[in-house]
């Protein structure tokens, strides 16, 4: 089925970034940067939801530039900003940039855990300087509009989140404001971090725990539950939004099955909405109904959108609610076969062959587009 085949007509788009609107290199291409910013001129709306953080996409909505007003919803109020579902759904936002001068004042967040500065542990090479953040958010060029929801995690799937990632031997994303709190206790998790990292261009973002490598024989000892298993400092300063645990490739399907299982054991109701990550290499814990699709609906509460109105593009797990939840959902060419098979039409082209706004044009070209 194509959009040709419907009698409707959008006027949001509601786009996935990695594997959907960026690129293999997760970077924008220049052609995609041009035409959302004609179609946001000529008064659509454009929208992204992602399982990253405000924080990690922060960059892309600033690469972007979508002056605010023209495709505002309420009344053209230029201090509406950018709308944003992020952490998979358990985050709404509006984004826009900031009016002061951001030139002179690098000032970060204040609420944010006591941590070894920004030194990677077990690596001193690696270490950044804070005073100089490149983040948008941490250098305040870009703010938080508005908070529209938040979902957070409950402390109790929080703790035993902590304990199962930290029996596995793994380590854990802890999702809070701005920043990535995690306790690496050897070389190998530490790559992991720095990997994410790279993927999501986070590395202001992160904030080690541990003050040292810890002898792992030890661990049980030094991490447990009364101290959040390495994480209470993180944990004092209020839930996460979500909980990421970063594992081996070869081992995710495995990880995966085991936290899902473990996570929602014995409960008659869902406990945990537990989502297999793209690229392959971690798994996202979220509060139980918490998910792109509700993010969505949320979202389009708040700019009072019609569901039905909405374009989704997705490629992975996590969007297939989303996918389902619009009015019409699109699978990128790349997409996962099971995000396909729930889509309303899967695209023609592939994320490397700008394949959301191909099929943008495609639609626009079909008078699928509504314009104000």
């Amino acid at each position: 089925m194509t959009a040709e085949n419907t009698n409707k007509k959008f006027r949001m788009v509601a786009l996935d970034l990695d594997g959907t609107l960026l690129n293999s290199n997760h970077a924008l291409s220049d052609a995609t940067i041009a035409h959302l910013r004609r179609l946001h001129a000529k008064g659509f709306i454009v929208s992204i939801a992602t399982g990253r953080s405000a924080a990690c996409t922060a960059h892309i909505i600033e690469k972007l530039d979508l002056s605010p007003g023209s495709s505002t919803v309420v009344d053209n109020d230029e201090s509406l900003g950018f709308p944003l579902v992020c952490t998979n759904g358990a985050r709404g936002l509006r984004i826009r940039k900031s009016h002061s001068d951001v030139g002179h004042s690098h000032a970060t967040n204040t609420n944010s855990a006591p941590h070894r500065s920004n030194t990677v542990p077990l690596d001193n090479n690696s270490s950044k300087n804070t005073n100089n953040p490149t983040n948008p958010f941490l250098k305040q060029s870009l703010i938080i509009n508005d908070e529209l929801f938040h979902n957070p995690l409950s402390r109790s799937l929080t703790l035993k989140t902590l304990a199962l990632a930290h029996r596995l031997g793994c380590v854990t994303n802890y999702y809070h404001n701005h920043h990535i709190y995690a306790v690496a206790r050897n070389q190998e998790q530490l790559a992991l971090t720095k990997r994410y990292a790279k993927l999501t261009g986070s590395n202001d973002l992160y904030r080690y725990l541990n003050e040292k490598e810890e002898d792992e024989s030890n661990t049980a000892s030094l991490c447990n539950e009364e101290n959040g298993y390495g994480y209470q400092k993180a944990i004092e300063l209020g839930p996460p939004s979500k909980l990421l645990i970063l594992c081996d490739t070869n081992k995710l399907e495995e990880i995966t099955t085991l936290v899902r299982t473990e996570l929602n054991a014995g409960a008659a109701n869902q406990q945990a909405n537990v989502i297999r990550g793209t690229p392959p290499f971690f798994v996202e814990i979220l509060n139980p109904g918490v998910h792109k699709g509700q993010g969505l609906r949320q979202l389009c509460q708040s700019l009072s959108v019609p569901l039905d109105e909405v374009i989704a593009f997705g490629d992975s797990d996590n969007d297939l609610e989303f996918i389902q939840m619009a009015g019409w959902g699109v699978a990128m060419k790349n997409a996962r076969s099971v995000v396909k098979e729930k889509a309303d039409e899967v695209a023609k082209w592939s994320n490397d062959e700008d394949g959301v706004i191909k099929t943008l044009q495609q639609y626009e070209l079909e008078g699928k587009l509504h314009f104000p």
